[in-house]
């Protein structure tokens, strides 16, 4: 989503809090539960097809996809069971899921920062997590989606239907190892590969179920990249003054640029790939401890935070900078369930990091 460029001159001296959604106030499962409530055997469907666009190895006679793009190849299958733009941003409304703690982050986040919000979820989604967690639509990026452009007819409904069927018979495709080659693949896996490169290559294109597909582009990490390079060209922001909270593969290459441009990154709940690009890694069921970061980022820097993260103590949490009703909050939700919170090492071997912080 595009906003207008902002009075340059009203940002000087703020604190910029950007929040890659999934994994941090959002599930990471939101579209595998959207199939799962529309399609029947959905969350099989979605999950062949996850697969099936997170399978790695590339050859000059396969398609290339991402693990994002499973959002686009589930659209004709979402259609074809009569999901609109209405029926998608109600059932949104209805089963809207968020981490604990995410509304009071948020709404914090906006008191003392320029808070933005980048995703690849579709944006009927974000639109309405935005109400919730009261931040300008404006300041989000998302997958742009019109379910209604495309007039699906009876019949093309009843053949996506029949692919859908199909796909649903098919095995989950085993992930290839680092090594791997096409040659080490299975004759099963290049089996469901081969027939599923017919299906999106071949079968579907003609239909209108296709150009809705090919129409569409979730945010991948250099879309969301570009996304940060936006923000940062309509706010003049500086680099230094900027959060990021990330989780998923896609948000590693937007952590590394802040992180390399002197910004503070915050792993949460996060994959091995966005924990090596972050400076400090936080495992928590609660968002509370990322209030908590903001408000000692937002008033005494990225490097205080580091400080306050290598001497972590109950202590050194209440004598922090932050607000008083956030470190009580902190301790009260840390009684129950505390966090684990580290400085990321990077001129040391991740092996011991991953092993405390994968989930």
């Amino acid at each position: 989503m595009d906003f207008e460029p902002m009075d340059n001159a009203s940002y000087d001296g703020w604190k910029f809090f950007i929040v890659c959604g999934e994994g941090t106030i959002f599930p990471k499962n939101v579209t595998r539960e959207l199939c799962l409530n529309k399609i029947p055997n959905g969350s099989k469907l979605y999950d062949v097809l996850y697969s099936y666009a997170s399978f790695s190895l590339i050859s000059m006679e396969r398609p290339a996809y991402r693990k994002e793009d499973t959002l686009r190849l589930i659209l004709p299958f979402l259609r074809s069971y009569g999901l609109s733009n209405t029926s998608l941003k109600q059932y949104f409304k209805t089963n809207l899921n968020l981490t604990p703690g995410s509304r009071r982050t948020m709404r914090f986040a906006q008191e003392i920062t320029l808070p933005f919000l980048i995703s690849s979820l579709y944006e009927h989604y974000v639109c309405e997590a935005c109400e919730v967690v009261d931040i300008p639509v404006e300041n989000t990026y998302s997958m742009s989606l019109d379910l209604d452009y495309w007039d699906i007819s009876k019949d093309e409904e009843s053949t996506v239907k029949k692919l859908g069927d199909e796909i649903v018979s098919m095995p989950i495709i085993n992930r290839p190892s680092d090594e791997s080659t096409m040659d080490d693949i299975s004759e099963t896996d290049k089996n469901t590969l081969s027939r599923l490169d017919e299906i999106f290559e071949d079968e579907l294109i003609g239909l209108q179920s296709f150009r809705l597909l090919s129409s569409s582009s979730p945010l991948g990490g250099e879309e969301k990249a570009s996304s940060f390079l936006d923000i940062r060209r309509k706010t003049a922001l500086n680099a230094d003054d900027v959060m990021l909270v990330c989780s998923s593969d896609s948000d590693s290459l937007l952590a590394h640029m802040i992180r390399e441009a002197g910004g503070l990154v915050v792993a949460f709940n996060a994959t091995p790939l966005t924990l090596i690009s972050s400076d400090i890694a936080v495992v928590s069921e609660d968002t509370t401890i990322l209030s908590f970061l903001a408000d000692v980022f937002q008033s005494s820097g990225k490097g205080h935070v580091e400080e306050l993260v290598e001497n972590w103590s109950t202590e050194a949490i209440r004598e922090s900078p932050a607000n008083k009703y956030l470190i009580n909050d902190l301790l009260k939700s840390s009684a129950l369930s505390a966090p684990l919170v580290t400085n990321v090492n990077h001129k040391t071997p991740m092996l011991d990091l991953n092993e405390r912080f994968l989930q």
